[in-house]
């Protein structure tokens, strides 16, 4: 068996990574039971009230429209007491700690536009046969319960999900799964339907050399036809890394097409050397529909910029200091066509928090060349970021840090180098 170079963002990745260099994933995933609320954990619904910031570090993040945020946090413990993760709602001084279920790592936070129902994407060991597999986590009071939204979907070992730009009218939302590829929800994640597989017939799990390369996005003038109208014709555009690929769905066939492009990895000597492009993150053109831009971070090739609607790619991480595959965390947000940001594990070590340190970086020109944010503004290094504009149009980056803490800036008024 090849060897596998550990390296990856938060522990319990580092322990997902070990497992399967040992071992590999389980054959089949565990069986999944219902939410039970932990003991440790307030009882549903009951949120606690919390003074200060929250802990830290912050690893997922998600501003709401009441100006407050959602925050996944962890892990907080140590090896002697264990650890735990959490999830908190508010801003600036004023923190509610949400019932969450301690073991479940808050890999993504996904709010729809009208902010009562969010979605979460926890990260599990179940597919390596530790723990449960969590799956897809809904909420319909903002946060402050929630409940596994499952039903159709048989593999529960969910990586990513994506609202529909369309999402208050159509109700639709797409999830990729380790190791049965994509399904679509139409009645706000309620139920799901499998979509086809890949030309090839069959799912392969995992997203391939790097294993985390699992991701969707849609353009932001996409949308479906409706069901049933043969005549109806879709328009924009959505991606899907799945079954060790990137693929574009062709909404008139139902079928995915896949881009076939090999790249090198990011570091010399690893196994394999070469492999299909995959992603652990996609992320549109704010103005898709003019400049046709995407940009995509693979853990196993790196980051990569297309400028005709994906149908080429090109390498774009000159004199970035790109982790070592396999990566498990993704963070890539897009302003433009030439402006994008990305978060990346550093050379350096938190000796407290057993992590690397992670660094910030942005293109303002298609990523020719990258800035650095030096002395980020957060309590401890960047730890998440989500990528927002304010009333004027002017990007603004909302920050987690490694100590705790979230605090939003503009982000042409941070100083990069």
């Amino acid at each position: 068996m090849a060897k596998v170079i550990c390296y990856s963002i938060f522990a319990i990745f580092l322990t997902a990574c070990q497992a399967w260099t040992s071992s590999g994933p389980a054959a089949s995933p565990a069986p999944v039971s219902p939410l039970a609320t932990p003991s440790a954990q307030p009882p549903l619904g009951t949120p606690t009230e919390v003074a200060g910031n929250p802990p830290g570090p912050v690893l997922a993040l998600a501003p709401l429209p009441d100006g407050e945020f959602l925050a996944g946090i962890g892990p907080v413990g140590n090896a002697e007491t264990g650890f735990e993760w959490r999830l908190y709602r508010g801003q600036g001084d004023t923190w509610q700690r949400l019932t969450w279920p301690a073991e479940a790592v808050p890999r993504a936070l996904r709010p729809t536009p009208g902010g009562d129902l969010i979605f979460a994407v926890p990260f599990s060991n179940a597919m390596y046969g530790r723990g449960q597999a969590w799956g897809l986590m809904r909420s319909t009071d903002g946060g402050r319960s929630w409940r596994q939204a499952l039903t159709g979907l048989d593999d529960p070992n969910v990586m990513d999900l994506a609202l529909s730009p369309a999402f208050d009218v159509d109700r639709t939302l797409w999830a990729v799964t380790w190791y049965n590829g994509v399904y679509r929800s139409t009645d706000a994640g309620e139920s799901w339907q499998a979509l086809p597989p890949p030309k090839e017939g069959v799912v392969e799990p995992s997203g391939g050399a790097n294993p985390y390369d699992l991701a969707l996005a849609f353009s932001p003038d996409y949308r479906e036809p409706p069901p049933g109208d043969q005549t109806a014709v879709g328009r924009g555009l959505a991606l899907a890394s799945f079954s060790r690929g990137l693929h574009r769905w062709d909404s008139a066939a139902e079928a995915w097409q896949t881009i076939p492009l090999s790249v090198t990895a990011t570091v010399k000597d690893y196994d394999p050397p070469e492999a299909q492009l995959a992603a652990g993150a996609i992320a549109f053109s704010p103005n898709f529909a003019d400049d046709g831009t995407i940009y995509l971070e693979s853990g196993y090739g790196g980051i990569f910029r297309s400028a005709d609607r994906g149908k080429t790619w090109l390498p774009i991480q000159r004199r970035l200091k790109l982790p070592a595959p396999p990566v498990a965390d993704f963070h890539l947000a897009v302003a433009s066509s030439d402006e994008a940001y990305v978060l990346l594990a550093g050379d350096q070590a938190d000796q407290a928090l057993r992590q690397p340190v992670h660094v910030l970086y942005r293109t303002r020109n298609g990523g020719t060349s990258w800035e650095t944010l030096e002395v980020p503004p957060t309590l401890g290094w960047v730890s998440t970021f989500v990528l927002g504009r304010d009333a004027q149009g002017h990007a603004v980056l909302y920050l987690g840090g490694s100590r705790g803490g979230v605090s939003s800036h503009l982000a042409d008024e941070l100083h990069w180098d």
